[in-house]
């Protein structure tokens, strides 16, 4: 292909996605930093699945897309999943990415969601470069793709078939602002669950100085089976990775590598009881009955559990 060809296919390439995004219509995602030195913010960008699980993007069709070298067909759902949202009345999932987190929104309903900060995302980026879960000649681009994410915003509607009977239920509105839950005061808390667990060179657990092993020779409990690969104590030791903590708050499920946090998981008791709800739309079938009611008990008592769990292993 010639450089002229090139362009001109660039060009189409680029005035489709120019076209796809101005047909969506609203406005930009809102970020906090709008006068940084690179700042992305799209509107909502709607994708209609039908039944067979086949993407369209603002009514433009899979067929014509890949005319023009764009193919979607990979990005198919598998139509038993949409067969079961379609069930279950879910008509839509949107996924909104800010400059802190990714919220999730069902029918329009917030869910517990990821938040960060900067500072949460580029120990992330760091931790997954330690644990080399990241592959070398990717980590030049993770490290270029991390202050990028902090600056950009984008949104994501994914649009189901509905329920021929069903009513519709309208996309939340774009333009609205997304409420940030406040501070929540701790209440009395139903339960307090905290652990500290140490891991010898061999992987094997203790705490309070009892072993899995010395229960497993006691004859208490075969725990064998629990714990970690040397191979993995080893390549926590070369990462630097001493100590990892999950703590409960009302706000949301907090993680730290070391005394670094990481980017956590946002909830609130009304976000916990609309995803208790979820999960009773979801598993609407009989034989669920049980698994309905202890979802609907528990998961909205998360944010009043006092639980820390830090794990420990050799320096």
């Amino acid at each position: 292909m010639t450089l002229s060809k090139r362009l001109i296919f660039s060009f189409m390439i680029l005035m489709l996605f120019a076209s796809l995004v101005a047909a969506c219509g609203g406005e930009p995602v809102q970020l906090s930093d709008k006068d940084a030195d690179f700042v992305l913010a799209l509107p909502r960008l709607v994708v209609d699945i039908d039944s067979d699980g086949v993407p369209s993007v603002a009514g433009v069709s899979p067929r014509l897309l890949s005319l023009l070298g764009v193919d979607i067909s990979q990005f198919a759902m598998d139509p038993a999943y949409v067969e079961w949202f379609t069930q279950a009345n879910v008509q839509h999932i949107e996924l909104v990415q800010k400059d802190d987190g990714i919220y999730i929104f069902v029918n329009g309903v917030l869910m517990p969601h990821l938040g960060w900060s900067s500072d949460e995302l580029n120990n992330l980026a760091d931790a997954l470069t330690k644990l080399k879960i990241v592959k070398p000649e990717f980590e030049t681009v993770l490290n270029l793709v991390i202050p990028i994410i902090q600056h950009t915003g984008l949104d994501i509607a994914l649009r189901f078939p509905k329920q021929p009977t069903a009513e519709e239920i309208p996309l939340r509105d774009p333009n609205a602002p997304i409420v940030v839950p406040t501070k929540q005061e701790a209440e009395n808390s139903v339960a307090i669950v905290k652990a500290r667990i140490t891991f010898d060179e061999n992987g094997v657990p203790s705490i309070l100085g009892v072993s899995t092993q010395d229960l497993t020779d006691a004859g208490l409990a075969d725990l064998r089976g629990v714990g970690l690969a040397p191979q993995t104590i080893e390549n926590l030791q070369v990462a630097g990775i001493h100590k990892v903590t999950v703590r409960t708050t009302p706000e949301g499920l907090i993680f730290w590598i070391n005394d670094e946090q990481l980017p956590y998981l946002v909830w609130g008791d009304e976000y916990l009881n609309q995803a208790a709800d979820l999960y009773a739309q979801l598993y609407f079938m009989p034989g669920y009955e049980q698994q309905r009611e202890l979802v609907k008990t528990l998961l909205p008592m998360l944010d009043q559990v006092d639980g820390e769990v830090t794990l420990e292993f050799p320096k």
